[in-house]
């Protein structure tokens, strides 16, 4: 088949993103503070992802992996959280964690208004994969999260991926200088 030429289709609902479980590694996706007084670790109860609203995010399809998701959007963005080893999210998390200004926290006076999960912000919060690295033409139908790896699927049947994929044949990986793997 040729390249260029449409072979899929994009999905075009609207989703609601639940969210439930433990969270400590931000796959969640609700950030690292409270919001509306519910922090977003150890989430007991299905609730609603505010960071995944239908306006304005619209997610269309989402996929899970084993610690991170990857999600597709009604405007062709690929957001990704959770876990970000060996590049799975394929964005940088890199995060200087959990540093505060004294001054600040002396002032709050009170433990409770403490809403900071010590959570990585850049890997807990939905966040675009950089369009850089895809072809400008680059329309996406799918999403798919394995372990630590994920990848796209383009209208005209292109894959990207990145991170790492690990079997019983041993690691499967992209780099920098790979940009197509066979």
């Amino acid at each position: 088949h040729t390249v260029g030429r449409k072979i899929n289709d994009a999905p075009t609902t609207l989703l609601d993103v639940y969210v439930f479980g433990e969270g400590s590694s931000g796959e969640l996706g609700l950030g690292s503070k409270k919001h509306d007084g519910k922090k977003p670790i150890d989430v007991k109860r299905p609730r609603i992802n505010h960071n995944l609203a239908r306006t304005p995010v619209g997610v269309v399809q989402i996929a899970c992996g084993g610690m991170h998701v990857a999600a597709l959007t009604h405007d062709n963005k690929i957001l990704t959280w959770g876990v970000n080893d060996q590049g799975a999210l394929g964005r940088d998390t890199n995060w200087d964690g959990g540093l505060r200004d004294a001054d600040q926290a002396s002032d709050s006076g009170s433990d409770d208004e403490d809403d900071d999960s010590g959570v990585n912000p850049r890997e807990s919060t939905p966040t675009a994969v950089p369009a850089e690295h895809f072809a400008p033409d680059a329309k996406f139908v799918q999403v798919v999260a394995s372990d630590s790896a994920t990848f796209a699927l383009t209208e005209d049947g292109r894959v990207y991926g990145w991170g790492t994929f690990r079997s019983s044949d041993g690691i499967l990986g992209f780099n920098q200088d790979i940009k197509i793997q066979m």
